[in-house]
């Protein structure tokens, strides 16, 4: 099938052109505005119509309106445009840290598919494999594209599955470039009033014409993100302590024990009263991105157009894990004797390109051929680390591995209007796609993960073994290496009738072939029915489709996370390692879905209001189980030949889930006399997801007495409850002479996370009081309980005045978050807990904040932007 590709490449360069026609997928993005509202494309191959028109819920988000407030990262962008799409700040969860997993409508970044002129994008190289939101899955780097480049994002809020195939459960994101002539440029810099998060960015774009109607247009961006920290001084012990006969001691790791608050583990070294505490870092990382990206489209003689698109980035990002103290057995003081931070060095790289012609008559047809490749690759080093067993010898730098998933996907999309005797002709479409996708993981460097065979020279575990590996966990050795591809052929075709004016109706199928998993056929149907006085009813139902990304098969690696509180590292192994299959690992089947959705729209002079509920039943959910800890499963996977595995998980179809919400849309549009303008946009989503099943333990695991269900109450809330239930914006827009004002406010609701696990009635009783819990009797203990951290919602304020000093510069600044609000604070560690034997769920103080915030915990920052356009 790979000659079908290549040939697709070289038809797209060579076949005799025809006549110029957009035949839907990618419709022209500078259709201009109606009186009823922006053209939109996403959703239907028959061309463009009004939001408001369509049988399902879509919204259209210009390049101005995602600036506003001065942000620079395209996914901050949408997620305080778009209230049913959000997307956290992981926290020390590895590149996760820089690939924000994005969510539409409650579920993962997995059931998100995301198009760039209606086109698949690849998604990243690398499996999240974070103890965070998006854990076990794949997501596309929004951030790889320059919002210069952009015209415009639409974003279909229901399964599309049946239209564009695997991934689009939960709706479609459909980035269109611009391509306009002239040239804009634009410089920013943002700073928190923390005085830290400094960022620059430039970045220009400029469109050519070439000939009478074709267009190239290449924009160029440079982003400088400086790093945030929001973490507290390190109270624990630092060094070794000293006992009574004068031997060491290991330190104490509560919260205080090094500052005379809560008792230490001996005497106290004297070093630690000129200790510089201030070692953690808590907030977003360093980065540094570079973009570039092209559109171009030319006619072509008999009328066809030619079209291509794509680019290349590169982001350089630093990531710092949690500090390893002087006393710890992780250490080697004799190359840091004050202990240390180990970084992640990380380079991220996309490549993308692709190749079209299109037409309005081939025997009839409307028709678009194309081909599309993208490539991601994912590199990172240990830095200022430390492999424990080859003591003061060890490097402090290690290459840690790497990984790369390429995906090349040639269509061919025909359609035609078909006259049935009445106003309204019947239209038709129909295509075929081949699809090839390459996943590969790479081993790191030998001292990453080999046993040094040096023992631990001093300390009170002197002549012991030390940890194995590079810090904060081993790099990847040779049995982690992966190779897989796959290809896919699908045949799809859909229909759409106007009905007696009023009635709006359109179907599609669409039937697809995996080398991995065989078939797969999924179905859509949709209408919209026009009433009275500009009020219309609109619904649909879909059948969806998900397959296993390929890093969801193949991904192994070690990490280090925090567990309720607790460092661990933590294997996750692919689902063909014979450790995984020997706790209970079997192949992953592909997600299915149900989606349904009802609504209605209603518009008049300068008002539109659109109301849609939708229900969402997936089966089959994939994720990465629960964290198997337990000497029993230890020994037993020693004793058949897999040895080194302290705790486990692996990806798994844990659950069925169904997912329940409303999108609310209100929007109101009006000139004054004197000229100015005013518009305002109330939006909201509410969502719940509940389980309908959850796998119980594994066989393997339970015969072995372990009761850890495989998909446990810390991912059950992952799924449920760790993204807001519920979001709300109101956008007003002033615009008067060259003066615009723009104010945005967005209300986050309530999220939750498990904070600790079998804590004591005693502990209990010292830690919460204060704080929004829900205790759970513990699995391991029914008299001690599991607590569950409510935190609440917030409304954020941004504010940004504009000016058009000239007819080519325009200056704005502005403030983001204005009134400084912060997330709830994690479960505080004290003095009472640690006497009632329990640090909090802060880290021993060092982590006010938990990484589950839907808007970080960054304050309040301030902005300045001057741009130009000719």
């Amino acid at each position: 099938m790979r000659s079908f590709a290549i040939a697709v490449s070289f038809a797209c360069a060579f076949s005799s052109p025809l006549s110029a026609q957009d035949a839907g997928q990618a419709a022209d993005p500078e259709e201009p505005d109606t009186e009823r509202g922006e053209i939109i494309v996403t959703g239907s191959r028959f061309g463009g119509r009004t939001a408001t028109q369509s049988s399902t819920p879509v919204d259209a988000i210009s390049r101005e309106e995602l600036q506003q407030s001065g942000r620079v990262d395209l996914i901050q962008m949408l997620k305080v445009q778009v209230p049913s799409f959000s997307a956290p700040r992981p926290l020390a969860s590895g590149v996760g840290d820089l690939i924000q997993p994005p969510s539409l409508r409650g579920l993962g970044a997995g059931e998100l598919l995301v198009l760039v002129n209606g086109k698949r994008r690849h998604t990243t190289a690398d499996l999240n494999s974070s103890n965070g939101i998006g854990r076990g899955d794949v997501a596309v780097d929004f951030n790889a594209i320059p919002t210069l480049a952009l015209s415009r994002i639409e974003v279909l809020r229901d399964g599309a599955a049946a239209q564009y195939g695997s991934d689009a459960i939960s709706g479609v994101i459909n980035m269109i470039l611009d391509r306009s002539i002239g040239t804009h440029a634009q410089a920013s810099y943002v700073q928190t009033t923390e005085g830290d998060g400094d960022t620059y960015e430039v970045s220009a774009s400029t469109g050519v014409r070439l000939g009478e109607e074709g267009v190239f247009r290449l924009t160029a961006a440079y982003q400088d993100r400086g790093g945030t920290n929001r973490a507290r001084p390190d109270t624990r012990q630092q060094y070794f302590g000293l006992n009574a006969a004068g031997r060491p001691v290991a330190p104490s790791a509560n919260y205080g024990s090094g500052v005379g608050l809560t008792p230490s583990n001996g005497a106290l070294d004297p070093r630690e009263a000129g200790f510089d505490r201030n070692v953690f870092q808590q907030g977003d990382q360093p980065s540094r991105n570079y973009q570039l990206f092209y559109n171009l489209v030319a006619p072509m003689a008999g009328g066809a157009e030619l079209y291509s698109f794509g680019g290349y980035n590169r982001l350089n990002g630093d990531i710092r894990y949690l500090f390893r103290r002087a006393g710890q057995d992780e250490t080697v003081r004799a190359l840091y004797p004050d202990g240390y931070s180990p970084g992640l060095a990380t380079r991220f790289e996309n490549v993308s390109t692709a190749l079209g012609l299109r037409g309005d008559d081939m025997a009839g047809f409307a028709w678009d051929l194309s081909t599309a490749y993208g490539l991601s690759t994912v590199r990172t080093s240990y830095v200022d680390s430390v492999n424990v067993t080859l003591g003061a010898a060890s490097p402090s730098r290690f290459y840690r591995g790497g990984s790369d998933f390429y995906q090349w996907t040639s269509n061919l999309d025909l359609t035609r209007e078909v006259p049935l005797g009445d106003d309204q002709p019947l239209r038709i479409a129909f295509g075929a796609e081949y699809r090839e996708e390459d996943y590969r993981l790479f081993s790191g460097a030998p001292d990453g993960y080999r046993n040094g065979g040096v023992l631990i020279p001093d300390g009170p575990n002197a002549g012991r073994p030390g940890p194995i590996g590079s810090q904060p966990g081993p790099s990847n050795g040779p049995d982690d290496r992966a190779s897989i591809d796959r290809n896919s052929v699908a045949a799809y075709a859909e229909v759409e009738k106007q009905v007696f004016e009023r009635l709006l109706l359109s179907g599609a199928v669409r039937h697809e072939r995996y080398s991995d998993f065989g078939n797969t056929t999924n179905f859509k149907v949709a209408g919209r029915l026009g009433l009275f006085g500009g009020l219309a009813l609109r619904g649909s139902y879909n059948t969806g489709f998900r397959a296993p990304a390929l890093a969801q098969s193949g991904y192994n690696a070690s990490n280090t996370l925090i567990l309720n509180g607790t460092q661990a590292i933590v294997r996750v192994a692919a689902v063909d390692n014979p450790a995984a299959r020997l706790a209970g690992a079997t192949d992953l089947k592909p997600e299915k879905s149900r989606n349904v959705s009802v609504g209605a729209v209603f518009e008049a002079q300068g008002f539109t209001a659109t109301l849609d509920a939708y229900r969402i039943k997936v089966r089959d959910r994939i994720a990465i189980s629960s964290t198997f800890q337990d000497t029993r499963l230890t020994n037993f996977l020693a004793a058949n030949g897999q040895s080194g595995f302290a705790a486990l998980s692996f990806l798994t179809n844990a659950v069925d889930t169904q997912t329940q919400g409303i999108d609310l849309v209100v929007n109101y549009r009006h000139r004054f006399g004197d000229g100015s303008r005013f518009s305002g946009t109330l939006a909201g989503n509410y969502n719940k997801t509940r389980f309908d099943r959850i796998a119980g333990t594994p066989a393997p695991i339970a015969a072995l007495g372990i009761t850890t269900p495989l998909f446990d109450l810390t991912q059950q809330l992952r799924f449920s409850d760790s993204l807001p239930r519920d979001k709300v914006t109101l956008d007003l827009n002033y615009a008067r002479g060259p003066f615009t004002l723009s104010v945005t406010n967005t209300r986050y609701g309530k999220v939750s996370t498990v904070a600790l696990l079998n804590r004591t009635p005693a502990q209990v009783a010292a830690l919460v009081p204060g704080y929004d819990v829900q205790q759970v009797p513990a699995a391991s203990n029914a008299a001690n309980s599991d607590i569950i951290q409510r935190f609440g919602a917030k409304v954020l304020t941004d504010v940004e005045l504009g000016w058009q000093a000239t007819p080519a510069l325009r200056l704005s600044a502005g403030a983001q978050n204005l009134f400084d609000v912060y997330p709830d604070e994690n479960i505080a560690s004290t003095v009472a807990g640690v006497a009632a034997g329990t640090n909090g769920s802060d880290n021993a103080g060092t982590q006010p904040y938990n990484a589950i915030s839907p808007f970080g915990f960054n304050g309040q920052s301030v902005f300045v932007r001057a741009g130009l356009a000719f």
